[in-house]
């Protein structure tokens, strides 16, 4: 990984001739492969396509990952297991289909099928069929379905904006780790217009420039499943706050000046579409600053709200009431948002 890092192709090469594990990840979900493809030292580009092409001749995962299905295809014909997973628990199909990579992929679907991995599920909750569909490829989704692949249930959070690989969400830790680049995760489930709506977050790991921001999203926060700088909190379709810069968020910024937020605080995040207000504690308190930090406009909630998180860095765990809550919310009548529908 450190070799990846500074680019230094010849020290990967000599890697990779000695059998290093190419997918084993770091603390934050990173292979090898990833810090190729987002090492911010790389000046020189074809540095790092060499470093990229010389991890993927390698690796089918790696392969996938980049969408070479050249070498997809030679990795098949030597041999390599297509039941394998990487340290996410996705199979070489997932992971393309993750990417967008409709050729590698689909040269991976009646093989992958042959082994029984068609159906696998990563540790994010998405499986090659469910990745296809949002990434819009069609042709493999067919294919996938052809084959006999079992549809599954959307999680309860996924990308919403952002690399594939800009972000890790463990559907079972129910936990979201934030890997190097800004993205914006969102829940399936929707507060609609005369609901009252809770959940939490609670922060495992936050530094200064983290980015954290929680808050919500309409259903024309526009999804953009690519690099994106702009995220929760940036337009006039999302509300955030960044305890951390101690400002709330809506297209523009305001003062929040809350206690910077640190590892072990719980954030409470609470919309009333009734009263049109967004509630935010910590620890359970909603006394000023939190409390009530924005009135909201009818007309732009008039489709529901949708629970949102974004970040760069740092990891939180989340709960949308799928375990008990640590705090309560404003009021009784507030639902947890896992009561909600899409």
């Amino acid at each position: 990984m450190h070799a990846c890092v500074a680019g230094v192709c010849g020290v990967v090469e000599l890697l990779v001739a000695a059998v290093a594990n190419l997918d084993r990840i770091n603390k934050e979900n990173k292979t090898a492969l990833d810090f190729s493809l987002q090492n911010p030292l790389a000046i020189d580009g074809d540095k790092m396509a060499a470093v990229v092409g010389g991890l993927a001749k390698h690796s089918l995962l790696a392969a996938a990952q980049v969408g070479d299905a050249e070498l997809v295809a030679e990795h098949m014909a030597q041999g390599a297991d297509l039941a394998a997973r990487d340290g996410c628990g996705r199979t070489a199909l997932v992971v393309a289909c993750a990417h967008g990579h409709e050729k590698a992929a689909s040269q991976l679907v009646v093989p992958t099928h042959a082994t029984g991995a068609l159906n696998v599920v990563g540790g994010d909750g998405f499986s090659a069929l469910l990745w296809a569909e949002e990434r819009g490829l069609d042709g493999v989704a067919q294919s996938l379905r052809k084959c006999g692949a079992a549809a599954v249930r959307r999680p309860a959070l996924t990308l919403f904006r952002g690399e594939a690989s800009a972000v890790h969400v463990d559907v079972n830790e129910r936990t979201v780790a934030f890997t190097g680049s800004f993205a914006t995760v969102r829940s399936a489930q929707r507060c609609q217009l005369g609901g009252k709506g809770y959940y939490e977050m609670e922060i495992l790991e936050i530094k200064e420039l983290s980015r954290h921001r929680y808050g919500f999203a309409t259903a024309s926060f526009e999804r953009v499943l690519a690099a994106s700088d702009k995220g929760l909190g940036d337009n006039n379709q999302s509300w955030a706050v960044n305890g951390m810069a101690q400002v709330a968020m809506h297209n523009t910024e305001k003062e929040y000046k809350c206690d910077k937020w640190k590892n072990g605080d719980v954030i409470g995040l609470a919309c009333d579409l009734e009263k049109m207000q967004m509630h935010v504690s910590v620890n359970g308190s909603f006394a000023a600053p939190n409390g009530v930090v924005f009135e909201l406009a009818p007309d732009a909630v008039r489709d529901g709200l949708f629970a949102a998180l974004a970040g760069s860095s740092g990891k939180v765990r989340f709960n949308l009431g799928e375990s008990a809550f640590r705090h309560a919310p404003p009021a009784a009548d507030f639902q947890a948002y896992a009561a909600f529908e899409g």
